[in-house]
């Protein structure tokens, strides 16, 4: 199976660590891709070397420039490396724009693992509020760490057989 993984911020990498590390391990066919959020190279390259993560695959140097053009980036060019990978699942984690690479795996049938979903924080004037919302509900397999999360996504009525609590 080939999986891949994107990210892009300093917090996304430390709480996905583990999970990168234990896919390259496991017999996945594991595509890291970095989007460059958040980031000069040499903040980057201390956090991959601290964590003792191996290189990204792909670095989208996502245009943080604007609200418009780091979004519109996110999508394109997450869109264009799944178009030329063909990955069979995506796993994504938070709330983070680079999150919005669900819209182009969603539109190409890929399979969605969202972790950390059903996180509120029941302000939509927050983008990673509408962007927690939209993100949880395009995704195919919901991992939320605690039952009032899972509780959270059920009241917005997606089907618990979609979710499964990771702790």
């Amino acid at each position: 199976m080939k999986v891949m993984s994107i990210f892009g911020t300093r917090p996304e990498m430390i709480k996905m660590w583990g999970t990168l590390k234990k896919l390259d391990e496991l017999n996945f066919e594991h595509v890291m891709v970095h989007t460059g959020q958040n980031f000069t190279p040499e903040l980057k390259d201390f956090f991959f070397r601290d964590l003792q993560l191996r290189k990204p695959d792909y670095e989208l140097g996502i245009d943080t420039s604007s609200y418009g053009k780091e979004v519109a980036d996110v999508v394109r060019k997450s869109d264009e490396l799944m178009e030329k990978i063909k990955p069979d699942a995506l796993l994504i984690l938070g709330d983070t724009h680079s999150g919005l690479s669900v819209l182009p795996a969603a539109h190409r049938g890929i399979k969605i693992f969202h972790m950390e979903a059903g996180l509120r924080a029941w302000d939509r004037r927050m983008p990673e509020q509408r962007n927690r919302i939209l993100i949880d509900h395009i995704s195919s397999i919901l991992l939320p760490y605690n039952q009032y999360h899972r509780e959270n996504l059920m009241r917005e009525g997606i089907h618990p057989s979609k979710i499964i609590v990771t702790g």
